[in-house]
């Protein structure tokens, strides 16, 4: 079976952003007290699907980051 092919998007402006990181024993990843903002013409891919709450994580620069979906819509 073929691995999925990972969703990437090219922002057309500036994405807002947490930082995570990995969380010992966990798979989850916990949230840092770091803001970012992708710059617009960044290309970030998806990780997983997105939640009920509206968040979804990216990666950008092999950093995880947890961003709301419909910025990722409205900015590509």
């Amino acid at each position: 079976m073929r691995e999925p092919t990972p969703v990437r998007y090219r922002l057309s402006a500036p994405l807002s952003g947490v930082k995570l990181k990995d969380h010992p024993g966990s798979s989850l990843r916990s949230p840092t007290e770091a803001l970012v903002s992708i710059p617009a013409g960044a290309i970030v891919e998806l990780e997983g699907t997105v939640a009920k709450s509206g968040l979804v994580n990216v990666i950008w620069n092999g950093e995880v980051f947890s961003v709301f979906f419909d910025d990722i819509s409205q900015n590509t």
